[in-house]
């Protein structure tokens, strides 16, 4: 550094200290209450450069004047002098000069088979973005907590950042700086709030990094952000596999059908979720139901759909079907011959897309 050596970096510093973002700092009983002034008519330069003091999340930071002295807040300053700074909770002691110990180390995450689950379910969730991605790494300390569907995305949410996979890029309309990622992705960091946001897009999607609690760096934020990849497993979350049925199972779909007047002919999906398995055919009072693990396909005379809110949507085959829901289960239905047939998932397996894509299988019993 050219105009500062480090020991008067370190005296400067520290004669006027005030630390940012250590809130134990405050706790104790050596505190004495005094009366200063923020001061907003000094300006800064370092090495001939024009500087305003900002926090780690670029809030503009004031000096205070106190007894005709200046004090600067010590982190801003060692940001602008690049001089590392670490405040140990444990022996109340700054460190000015030396940085946090792994401070920017790095973990990976394992996430267990309950919740690699349920994130692929969050994902399944949210219709056309079935493919789950997640970071493979996270600040060491922090922990996975949840995958929340929200209406826009999926939210993976750790105890000390969030991780948002969305269509959307939530950037817009706020001031943004540019940063390109160690794997080359260019990435952009904006302040919609009182957390800075880094955002960039992977693949379709975009990918949002966040500390709500400010227990990251930015550039710990940018080490995980880089680590952010397809969920091992999650291509697989819309396959359709094969339905075969038994000679039995045939016979039995058969019978079920037969025993409705009028409507002999016998319709069934070819195909399903992986995973998925058939059970049984049951006649109802007005149609047929298929009953499997994580759907129910019904053929029916009857249009359920009358009375209630629907939103239609064209199958890869061309057929005009409509999403509707009568309680807490979205239902598909379209009309297939003479018949409608009507697709749910009860216990919420299977996605929309998921749905859609069994509802065009659906074909006469061979």
């Amino acid at each position: 550094m050219k105009n500062f050596t480090k020991k008067s970096v370190v005296t400067l510093m520290v004669l006027g200290m005030t630390v940012t973002g250590a809130a134990g700092v405050y706790a104790g009983s050596n505190l004495q209450k005094i009366t200063a002034y923020l001061n907003g008519d000094l300006k800064f330069k370092v090495n001939g450069a024009a500087y305003t003091p900002v926090d780690a999340y670029g809030n503009k930071q004031l000096p205070i004047s106190y007894r005709n002295s200046t004090y600067l807040p010590v982190r801003a300053l060692a940001d602008a002098l690049h001089v590392p700074i670490y405040y140990d909770e444990n022996s109340k002691t700054i460190l000015v000069g030396s940085a946090a110990p792994n401070t920017n180390e790095l973990a990976d995450i394992a996430f267990s088979s309950d919740q690699t689950k349920a994130i692929l379910q969050a994902f399944a969730n949210f219709d056309g973005f079935e493919t789950a991605y997640a970071p493979k790494q996270m600040t060491a300390g922090d922990s996975y907590q949840k995958a929340v569907t929200t209406g826009d995305g999926v939210n993976l949410v750790f105890a000390h950042m969030i991780v948002n996979v969305s269509p959307r890029d939530y950037s817009g309309g706020y001031d943004s700086t540019s940063v390109t990622l160690s794997n080359g992705i260019t990435a952009k960091w904006y302040t919609p709030g009182d957390t800075t946001m880094l955002g960039f897009k992977l693949d379709d999607r975009i990918v949002t990094v966040s500390s709500p609690d400010h227990t990251l760096s930015k550039a710990q934020i940018e080490k995980v952000a880089a680590s952010v990849a397809k969920l091992p497993g999650s291509t697989n979350a819309s396959e359709l596999a094969d339905v075969t049925y038994s000679g039995e199972q045939s016979k039995a779909i058969r019978q079920a059908f037969a025993s409705f007047d009028g409507f002999e002919t016998a319709y069934a999906p070819k195909q399903m979720t992986k995973g998925d398995a058939y059970q049984k055919a049951v006649a109802t009072g007005d149609g047929v139901n298929l009953v499997f693990a994580h759907m129910i396909v019904n053929v029916s005379p009857r249009d359920y759909s009358g009375g209630y809110d629907s939103t239609s949507v064209t199958l890869s085959n061309g057929t005009k079907a409509k999403w509707y829901t009568p309680g807490d289960t979205a239902m598909l239905g379209f009309q297939l011959d003479d018949r409608t047939v009507t697709i749910s998932s009860p216990d919420h397996t299977l996605s929309k897309a998921q749905i859609e894509k069994v509802a065009v299988s659906i074909a006469k019993l061979t």
